[in-house]
């Protein structure tokens, strides 16, 4: 079934594509956007039911950090409020929950007195990566770069010699940040990442924040503002054809949509599937089914008391870190958070949801037995979901220098966006990010 000719299909109603329709919108070009889905946000999703006292909890992104310019503009365009103090990030959270007991930041210095002094070696080796950046848009200029992207995370955790609780807390961090084992990470990845930082904020504290009614009020509210018929839903994408001249996309409903440019915005996993007429340049193509993902799942556990400390605590167990999700929201009740990820996650990712939740929930009982009967939980293995194959980017050893440069430049008439193309690999801004550097490629190329 033909559809009339429009100036650019957008493939994927995650952040990354609102965010370019919208652009390309605002500018009077004709937008259609299919999500193979019923919903917005992709890996976005935020969830209400079944929780107690109205309660948001984040199966997916979560964070908005306060260097993430665009979507605290956004943020503000549409009235949305972020949620308390803010969190600051460190190696080591507020606790450590070993063999049984709790033990804070100042007990574990006690106990260890060098562990700041490895942490700080650790540190300071990712720094002196970093320092060869200037542009973290471009981390293939480094001067070292072929060597840093051979290397991993692990083996600079090796070159800090790090003691066992040391090397714990730099194992579960790139669990954490990257969402993978420390030896699935590129060491110039980390350089690019922390040179981003760096850049922002003169080696300042960065707070991050959750979003006050939960992540899926931006996309929801963005995606209310399309015209009717814009966003089309149900609408898997089997096979885009292309010349210099623009490009056909046909969904498995038979739907043929031509149009002057493609953004497949979805994640690569799912463009893994597309096929493509004529093949992709080998170079995209591989970049496409090899780059890493990482493997959270986030598993949410609802109790009717908050019998815990407050505040971040690492586990040696399978939760890995643990959180109040709710810790910024009102009522009685309140959720503890999972967040595993690496080998963790990939684990998790293979059993079924009730199966998730009954282990971490008896894990969350080792740490706090005062706990009382759960009233709610849920539990989401983003590497589980084909869809998405992970949850977000991670460029392995070898694959900064392979794959970053490609997976940017446009290729005739398709311009790739969503967060494994950004500078802000990873996160909500990145997203953003993406989409509006598509959008002003299209619109620098669009005639008249």
């Amino acid at each position: 079934m033909p559809f009339p000719r429009v100036d650019a299909v957008v493939i994927g109603a995650g952040l990354a594509g609102l965010s370019c329709a919208e652009r390309l919108l605002s500018e009077g070009l004709s937008v259609i956007l299919l999500e193979g889905s019923g919903r917005v946000g992709g890996r976005a999703r935020s969830v209400i039911a079944p929780f107690e006292d109205g309660q948001v909890i984040e199966t997916g992104a979560e964070w908005v950090d306060t260097v993430h310019t665009r979507v605290r503009s956004m943020l503000d365009r549409f009235g949305i409020e972020l949620e308390g103090e803010g969190q600051t990030w460190t190696l080591i959270r507020r606790w450590l929950h070993d063999s049984g007991d709790l033990y804070s930041a100042e007990q574990l210095a006690e106990m260890n007195p060098g562990l700041d002094t490895e942490l700080g070696r650790f540190h300071d080796l990712q720094a002196a990566a970093a320092a060869g950046i200037s542009d973290p848009s471009r981390p293939q200029d480094h001067l070292d770069a072929a060597r840093l992207d051979a290397r991993s995370l692990a083996d600079l955790i090796l070159e800090a010699d790090l003691g066992p609780l040391a090397t714990l807390f730099a194992e579960r961090d790139s669990q954490g940040e990257f969402a993978a084992e420390a030896s699935e990470v590129s060491a110039l990845f980390v350089a690019q990442q922390r040179a981003l930082y760096r850049n922002l904020t003169d080696g300042g504290p960065v707070r991050a924040h959750r979003v006050h009614g939960g992540v899926s009020s931006i996309t929801t509210r963005m995606a209310a503002q399309f015209p009717d018929r814009m966003l089309r839903f149900g609408e898997n994408v089997r096979r885009i054809e292309f010349d210099t001249a623009g490009a056909t996309v046909i969904t498995g409903r038979g739907h043929r949509y031509d149009t002057r440019w493609v953004v497949p915005a979805c994640a690569l996993p799912a463009l893994a599937r597309v096929d493509f007429s004529p093949g992709l340049d080998i170079r995209l193509a591989e970049a496409i089914r090899a780059l890493g993902y990482g493997t959270v799942t986030k598993t949410a556990v609802q109790f009717p008391e908050r019998a815990w400390t407050a505040g971040y605590a690492t586990t040696r167990s399978v939760s890995q870190r643990v959180y109040d999700a709710t810790v910024d929201q009102p009522g009685s009740h309140g959720v503890l958070m999972a967040y595993t990820g690496g080998d963790g996650g990939r684990r998790l990712g293979q059993m079924t949801e009730d199966e998730r939740i009954h282990l971490i929930t008896g894990d969350l009982r080792m740490m706090y037995p005062r706990l009382g009967t759960p009233t709610a939980g849920i539990s989401r293995a983003w590497s589980a979901e084909p869809r998405y194959g992970g949850s977000y980017a991670c460029y392995g050893p070898g694959q900064v220098l392979a794959h970053w440069e490609v997976l940017r430049q446009a290729h005739g008439p398709i311009v790739l966006a969503g967060e494994h193309t950004a500078t802000w690999t990873g996160y909500l801004e990145g997203a953003v990010e993406s989409g509006l550097r598509a959008a002003e490629h299209i619109l620098a190329h669009t005639a008249g």
